[in-house]
């Protein structure tokens, strides 16, 4: 009995693995034809100002942020959203309620002060208390909303739009670097496109390691943190290998909330960002298309390849376990509102492919992947276990796995971070860490999201959580911090001589 239970067992992973493999080969192979593509069509960055900066029409955009309890790096990243190269855009902080001096250190640096504001809401969230703009020119751009703090991002995004002021937003991280001409390059497709563009996805990468000054990427590296290596390379394959394939048949699976480009009418009359959403990056396109199927709308969605915006990825263990469980519990809200596209063909890629892809490969992937480690212990324990077909099995998920690095690095190498080569030795790095990826951090990803389904079907710490920041550069900051504190001594010295000598005289 044990030895038909041990064969059919061997033979359903077998054919979950064999699955799995030519979806990526599938992937790589389209993400491949993406890149070559963006090559021969797309201009550079420079050039696509240089068409549009006088263009009469030219969209504008607002940039959403979100933020609480940022105010390790509220100020840095703040610069870097409005150090952004573009005609007509405005940035927008949302603060969701911070108990720290995130708001004190916005309040004093950017000399902000309280305005009248006709507030329409026409995306539900918490209420809007205060609206700040800055009394300096240079900030003009500048809006911070305080609103009654929700717990969730989307509430916060859903504030952001009721005060934004253009067609178009972006929705971003206060921890996020995000490239000066990253506009002009996520609009080139919504000119570009006969269809009507509702979404476009750039490439994300990790910050941690990298060397960033006053929000400006100066040097892109990888950090030395084995996690953040690990992080590195999950987000090298989600953006340049997923996305990027999935896109080039406009199934785009989703449009991270870190940083995406997207139609307001389109999101308003979809409903706006779920306030309760723990993965409300997924559930807002989910909910686009199903508008935009509803009404028989023609659509497209774009996968950016180059790296246009640097996040902080969680450093420590306690970080990261709080992330990915909020991540998993995400991921069930979305199969509890969105599995009905399933199989239905009025959303074509997205109902046939795409979501039957998300629901066996990556929310069922943690449970079969623990059903299967359980089932191994059992059948080794009983010694009815087929090693050879054991060893065969993970040998070639093994080699897939590097497979796949090699590739994304490759990919990273020629278009991901074409404005910002790395160095030899973070490709070492990166593929050094390939090769334990699958040994020690994938099963710890896979327990955490064990967890967080189960927290989940509990209704256990439903909020969202707090990521702590370390911030970029903490070196360089004690450093300036350290410069501006002599300077203020020898200024206070030098006034107080002066007024000794006129005491004097």
């Amino acid at each position: 009995m044990w030895h038909t239970i041990s064969e059919i067992f061997g033979y359903m992973v077998f054919l979950y693995s064999a699955v799995l493999i030519t979806s990526y080969i599938v992937l790589i192979m389209r993400s491949y034809k993406a890149q070559s593509n963006e090559r021969l069509f797309t201009p550079d960055p420079i050039a696509i100002k240089y068409l549009l900066k006088d263009a009469p029409y030219l969209p504008g955009v607002s940039i959403i942020a979100p933020a609480y309890n940022e105010e390790k790096t509220i100020i840095t990243n703040v610069n870097s959203l409005l150090a952004i190269d573009y005609p007509e855009f405005e940035v927008i902080i949302v603060n969701d309620g911070s108990t720290d001096r995130m708001m004190e250190l916005l309040m004093d640096t950017y000399d902000m002060h309280e305005v009248p504001f006709i507030y329409h809401e026409y995306v539900k969230c918490q209420p809007v208390k205060t609206i700040y703009k800055s009394r300096d020119p240079r900030f003009s751009k500048l809006i911070v909303v305080d609103k009654v703090r929700a717990g969730y991002k989307a509430d916060g995004s859903n504030a952001g739009i009721n005060v934004s002021s253009y067609d178009y937003f972006i929705c971003t991280d206060v921890d996020c670097i995000v490239e000066p001409l990253a506009i002009y390059r996520m609009i080139w497709p919504v000119i570009l496109h006969s269809r009507k563009v509702i979404g476009v996805s750039a490439t994300m990468l990790i910050s941690n390691g990298c060397k960033v000054e006053d929000g400006r990427l100066i040097e892109a590296n990888v950090s030395w943190n084995p996690l953040a290596m690990f992080q590195q390379l999950e987000y090298l394959r989600s953006f340049l290998i997923g996305k990027l394939g999935w896109s080039c048949d406009n199934m785009l699976p989703n449009i991270s909330g870190g940083f995406g480009f997207f139609d307001k009418q389109v999101v308003i009359e979809a409903g706006g960002y779920g306030n309760a959403s723990l993965a409300e990056d997924v559930d807002m396109l989910m909910k686009m298309i199903k508008y935009m199927a509803s009404t028989n709308q023609g659509y497209r969605l774009v996968q950016i390849p180059q790296a246009l915006c640097w996040t902080e990825g969680p450093g420590t263990m306690k970080s990261l376990y709080r992330q990915r469980v909020r991540w998993a519990k995400g991921l069930c809200q979305i199969m509890r509102d969105h599995l009905g596209i399933i199989f239905k063909p009025r959303y074509k890629g997205m109902g046939l492919l795409v979501m039957p892809y998300i629901f066996l490969f990556e929310f069922m992937a943690p449970i079969i992947e623990l059903v299967g480690f359980l089932v191994s212990i059992y059948l080794v324990l009983t010694d009815g276990i087929n090693w050879h077909t054991f060893w065969l099995i993970y040998l070639l998920i093994y080699l897939m796995s590097q497979f796949i690095t090699v590739t994304v690095c490759l990919f990273d190498y020629t278009a991901a971070s074409a404005r910002w080569k790395r160095e030899a030795g973070n490709y070492s790095h990166l593929l050094m860490a390939g090769l334990f990826e699958p040994i020690f951090y994938h099963p710890l990803i896979t327990y955490f999201s064990i967890v967080g389904y189960v927290q989940y079907i509990f209704k256990i710490n439903m909020g969202w959580g707090v990521m702590k920041r370390k911030g970029f550069n903490q070196e360089l900051q004690k450093t300036k911090q350290r410069e501006n504190q002599t300077i203020v001594r020898t200024k206070e010295q030098a006034n107080a001589a002066n007024a000794a000598g006129q005491k004097n005289n």
